[in-house]
């Protein structure tokens, strides 16, 4: 499993993030929304340390595929 974020359109005038639990073939199993570049790195890190997960990747764009 890892974690993998992305930027998200929530409205027309709001982008937000998801931060995404993915299993090996990168299916969501898990996802959350945060606020904010802050919120974004502290669930990550919730989640990381829940679930025991050491790979994390902060996408800078609307994308969920890892770089």
């Amino acid at each position: 499993m890892k974690i993998v974020t992305h930027k998200f359109q929530q409205t027309p005038d709001r982008v937000c993030y998801l931060v995404n639990l993915v299993d090996h073939n990168g299916s969501p199993l898990e996802s959350h929304l945060a606020s904010n570049n802050k919120e974004k790195v502290e669930i990550s890190e919730e989640l990381a340390e829940r679930h025991k997960v050491s790979v994390v990747f902060h996408n800078s764009g609307f994308s969920i595929i890892e770089g």
